[in-house]
């Protein structure tokens, strides 16, 4: 396992794995999503191991397996993961290749950093998160939600995500962003300019995914020229919020990922 220090103040722990016979010479940099730790991630990772790609991951700062964990004490926003966290996980690749992998959050900065760097990108269950993309239904779920979490947030200086079952401990400016683009549809915090370009990038919605509708994804995936974007609709006996369930039997998104970087040949930048 090696690290690296976020803004000179956070360790890092890096993890990576490869398997015996890298023929694709490929790596997917995992970006996961708001609260759920890598360690959930596993039975992906190891599929992906197991048809062939490295794959370098980590927990985000102040999260998972990195400590401190986050207080009000502990802050940093999107523009920070995109300086300091996405660079130097690339660093940690041992191929020529490699495609950034985010899923739901790690999609968002997945498709930002892309834009700015030309990077492949695989997305999944993710979405440009503007309130007007969900149906009324969904709107009026996703605004009350904006409503809580920024009182959440400024009670306590970061966001407890573990009192109202989304996220864990996370931290305040990330989540003033999150809530800014729900209100406009826009990441202008990012420091980002938003143009379409040629990026090689596919994107996976999920059939009754209510935190990341078609809509939704289809407004990020179109912030690129080309992109592919595949819906696919999980087994039956999978139960569970689609958003995240996927991650126990992640078989069918592992093989749809699999066919669509080899046919578009992706990882080719």
């Amino acid at each position: 396992m090696d690290n690296f220090y976020f803004k000179d103040l956070y360790t890092i722990k890096v993890n990576k794995i490869s398997p015996v016979d890298q023929d694709h010479n490929l790596t997917f940099i995992l970006l996961p999503a708001i609260g759920i730790p890598i360690k959930k991630y596993e039975n992906f990772i190891i599929g992906l191991r197991n048809i062939g790609y490295s794959v370098v991951y980590a927990d985000y700062p102040c999260c998972g397996e990195n400590f401190p964990h986050i207080t009000k004490h502990h802050d940093y926003d999107y523009a920070d993961l995109l300086q300091y966290f996405i660079p130097n996980l690339i660093k940690h690749c041992d191929t020529q290749n490699f495609i950034l992998l985010g899923h739901s959050l790690g999609g968002h900065l997945a498709s930002l950093y892309a834009l700015e760097n030309g990077t492949p990108i695989v997305v999944v269950a993710s979405g440009n998160i503007h309130y007007k993309h969900w149906d009324v239904k969904g709107r009026a779920k996703i605004l009350s939600a904006v409503l809580l979490f920024k009182a959440l947030t400024k009670t306590y200086g970061f966001f407890p995500g573990y009192k109202v079952g989304f996220g864990h401990r996370e931290a305040k400016s990330l989540m003033n962003n999150w809530c800014h683009t729900v209100l406009t549809g826009n990441y202008s915090f990012s420091g980002v300019g938003i143009r379409q370009n040629q990026v090689k990038s596919l994107f996976i919605n999920i059939k009754d995914d209510h935190f990341s509708p078609l809509k939704s994804t289809r407004k990020l995936a179109e912030m690129f020229s080309n992109p592919v974007l595949q819906q696919i609709e999980l087994p039956s006996h999978i139960k569970g919020n689609k958003h995240s369930v996927w991650l126990k039997n992640p078989g069918q998104i592992t093989k749809l990922i699999e066919s669509t970087v080899k046919k578009l040949n992706i990882a080719t930048i």
